[in-house]
């Protein structure tokens, strides 16, 4: 993320966080947030692999980390924001978690390689320069360069009747695009909320003999 555009995203959360504290309208959902929707969503592979490691992008609170350990994952968690309002809240909740202020975009030389890189809510607001589409596909691009397994991120879809001022909805047609240029084996799941829609992209995308996707030789899919 460029100058620009990381100083207004710091500023507009720790706006937040000063006026709601450890809430879900600190990260910019509505007071119910319908969070374990999301996470039930994106990390359904990681949670068919407890023993596997997830490199959570934007992870706000960490509240991946306890939903996952409520399902029965006991795996290796890192999370990563540039907010450092956020982390610190995060930190005292979980004094004992990995938690690391870097931007995905610029500072994957230190980070490690995880099974899952999962991203919820990051690319929900209109950047400063208007160069949302850029960031989502370099982002992307250096999420799939730390996943093993699979990328998993979400976005507030273009097809809706109602758009709030200051917020950023992906054309779901785009980052199809934009992951196929990635890798060949991608989803994109918009059955679990009207106005949202998740993309998952496969670090795999080998084809076996019989022409499909080696994941699904597998009884237990990734």
């Amino acid at each position: 993320m460029n100058e620009p555009d990381r100083k207004d995203y710091i500023q507009r959360y720790e706006s937040r966080l000063r006026e709601f504290g450890y809430s879900p309208e600190s990260l910019g959902w509505g007071t119910h947030g319908r969070q374990p929707v999301r996470f039930g969503v994106l990390a359904e592979s990681a949670l068919r692999r407890p023993q596997s490691s997830v490199l959570d992008v934007g992870c706000g609170f960490a509240d991946l980390y306890d939903f996952l350990g409520e399902h029965g994952w006991h795996g290796q968690y890192i999370g990563l924001d540039i907010v450092p309002g956020l982390l610190e809240e995060a930190r005292k909740r979980h004094p004992h978690l990995d938690l690391r202020e870097a931007d995905i975009t610029a500072d994957t030389a230190a980070l490690p390689a995880c099974d899952f890189v999962i991203a919820s809510g990051v690319f929900n607001a209109t950047l400063a320069t208007g160069n949302n589409e850029t960031h989502i596909q370099t982002s992307l691009r250096s999420m799939f360069g730390l996943a093993q397994v699979a990328v998993a991120v979400d976005f507030m879809s273009s097809y809706v009747d109602f758009k709030k001022p200051g917020s950023w909805h992906t054309d779901p047609g785009h980052a199809l695009t934009w992951a196929k240029n990635i890798s060949r084996r991608v989803a994109l799941r918009n059955d679990y909320m009207p106005y949202e829609f998740a993309l998952f992209i496969y670090a795999d995308d080998t084809v076996s003999d019989q022409n499909v996707f080696r994941g699904h030789e597998s009884p237990l899919l990734p």
